[in-house]
């Protein structure tokens, strides 16, 4: 496969939807085939860092310290995680101070792009996780960017926020990055025992049709023990069948980016 060196960014402004979950998974069932990757955590709440077994302790610098003093070379933030072929560079609570200081600058809106530039084409897909919230992290994130992936839960009012996220995308689109497409949504933690979820499924696909993947990532107590053990289901728990699921996302990402 010819590598891509895109930019992907797993974004939804409602918390606690299974963004940084399907970040993460999703980044172990490629480097299972093998992909490079790099994952940004955007978040100050650090999720993602400490999903794959990172602990900021030691005073390393973080994607805070390269947005606020952008003469910091990225590479110095990138470490190993503990995922095989996948970096990671961490979030701190610098993050938290980002807006704040780079208000007023006038490219603010695109210094994670020009620090990815400067290494992004040592890896086939760079995973920026974004926060629950629409503001200059997210703004950064998505000027960045070449797709967005959007996790979403098959409740009723997730269709109403989703609708508001895709009007985001488009002000986004128009104002810095004419070139950003919706990669996917992902239906995730999906409730099959209920008829609710699966008449928003069915709503889901009528109303956005190809951008919604057919795999379907269902809730399980196993994929909510990834905290705990810092690596992707499909490394703790390999055969589980939302592990199997989780390549198969996989699987339907890499064709859609044939």
């Amino acid at each position: 496969m010819k590598l891509k060196h895109k930019v992907i960014s797993f974004a939804n402004q409602k918390g606690g939807v299974g963004k940084t979950t399907t970040c993460i998974n999703l980044a172990g069932a490629l480097s299972e085939a093998g992909m490079s990757i790099l994952l940004v955590d955007m978040d100050y709440q650090s999720n993602l860092t400490m999903g794959v077994g990172m602990n900021m302790e030691n005073g390393e610098k973080g994607t805070g310290d390269v947005l606020l003093c952008p003469e910091t070379p990225f590479r110095e933030i990138i470490h190993s995680s503990s995922i095989p072929n996948v970096d990671i560079a961490p979030a701190t609570l610098d993050l938290s101070k980002v807006d704040i200081n780079i208000d007023r600058r006038p490219e603010r809106h695109k210094i994670l792009h020009d620090k990815l530039e400067e290494v992004k084409a040592s890896y086939e897909y760079v995973f920026v996780d974004c926060p629950p919230a629409f503001n200059l992290l997210t703004v950064n994130a998505l000027s960045a960017s070449d797709g967005i992936i959007i996790p979403i839960q098959c409740y009723p009012y997730s269709l109403a926020g989703l609708n508001t996220l895709l009007e985001i995308i488009d002000d986004i689109r128009y104002a810095y990055n004419f070139d950003l497409e919706i990669a996917g949504i992902v239906p995730a933690a999906y409730e099959t025992n209920t008829r609710l979820a699966a008449d928003v499924l069915r709503e889901l696909h009528d109303r956005y049709g190809g951008k919604v993947f057919n795999t379907i990532i269902k809730k399980s107590v196993k994929v909510a023990e990834g905290p705990i053990h810092k690596k992707p289901i499909v490394q703790y728990a390999s055969s589980h069948p939302v592990a199997n699921a989780y390549r198969s996302l996989a699987a339907e990402f890499l064709h859609r980016e044939a």
